[in-house]
């Protein structure tokens, strides 16, 4: 397979259509230069990645003047204003809107105990943890004790799966849980703040464990113990944890949001606990994430 260029297409499948679409990159300059240039690299490594850049940038969007900006990001990514529930006195900042939240029933959860429902809105794909490395199609493999900063959590997930779900930034950017049971405390790994769009991955590929993230384990009564991650991102400063030291959660429960710009979920489950419904694993397996909402079945236990 031909490893894709930064300028080339990210290519996604859309289940409602059961049709390839092209992905509208939030910034495609700014993307093309910074990650796909010597120059850019040097510049988002040594510059753009540090928190105090992400900081400034979320802080001017928590302005009144950025509110000019939600109309055209409305228009340009074609987001659904009927499901929006907007507060009684209007977004007063992007970051407002940014975090918006869903008007009821927007999103259903199934019921089926046995099926596995999506944490977020994303672009979702599969990958497979072979020998403490977690496999990508496109060459972007990284270690799971890395990213975990921990050989002793990492050992159970050895030859499991590996759930990536990447949120854009035109995505509703609250995530949840994927089953009932009880969530562990959240645990911080601190780094960088690269964009983890595939553009960037492709030209950077230790994204993944180089970015600042935080991680809990979420002991599941389908699924049984599985270890949640959420990846932060260029000009994501903050992840908001609604249960920072843990406690009960339902299936389809809120767990917290993203503040601006585009993120990553990725979900680690032990061997032989999950199936992948077929229409994703094939798509995942030519490297083409699908696009999922949340609350959306997409895979079953495994029996």
């Amino acid at each position: 397979m031909v490893k894709r260029s930064h300028r080339n297409k990210i290519l996604l499948y859309n289940r409602k259509t059961q049709r390839i679409e092209e992905e509208i990159v939030f910034k495609r300059r700014f993307m093309d230069f910074f990650y796909g240039s010597v120059t850019g690299r040097h510049l988002t490594h040594g510059f753009l990645s540090r928190h105090i850049i992400s900081n400034l940038y979320g802080w001017l969007q928590k302005t009144p003047f950025s509110r000019r900006k939600i109309e055209p990001f409305i228009s340009q990514y074609s987001i659904n204003r009927k499901e929006i529930l907007p507060p009684e006195d209007g977004f007063k900042s992007f970051t407002d809107f940014f975090i918006r939240k869903l008007k009821p029933g927007t999103r259903p959860v199934s019921d089926d105990m046995d099926a596995l429902v999506a944490p977020a809105d994303s672009r979702f794909l599969i990958r497979q943890i072979n020998n403490d490395t977690v496999i990508s199609v496109k060459g972007t493999d990284y270690s799971l004790e890395q990213f975990l900063a921990s050989r002793t959590v990492a050992a159970p997930y050895i030859n499991g799966l590996c759930l990536q779900f990447r949120l854009a930034p035109s995505d509703y950017h609250r995530f949840g849980f994927i089953d009932r049971g009880v969530q562990g405390p959240v645990h911080t790994i601190n780094g960088r703040l690269n964009s983890v769009s595939p553009l960037a991955i492709e030209q950077m590929p230790g994204i993944m464990i180089g970015n600042y993230r935080q991680w809990c384990f979420v002991e599941t009564i389908a699924f049984g113990t599985v270890v949640q991650v959420e990846v932060g991102a260029m000009a994501v400063g903050v992840i908001v944890q609604h249960q920072p030291y843990g406690g009960q959660c339902e299936r389809g429960q809120e767990k917290g949001y993203f503040e601006f710009g585009g993120s990553t979920i990725v979900i680690l489950f032990k061997p032989r606990t999950v199936c992948i419904d077929p229409d994703i694993l094939k798509y995942s397996r030519q490297g083409i994430e699908t696009l999922i909402r949340y609350g959306e079945t997409v895979g079953k236990i495994y029996k």
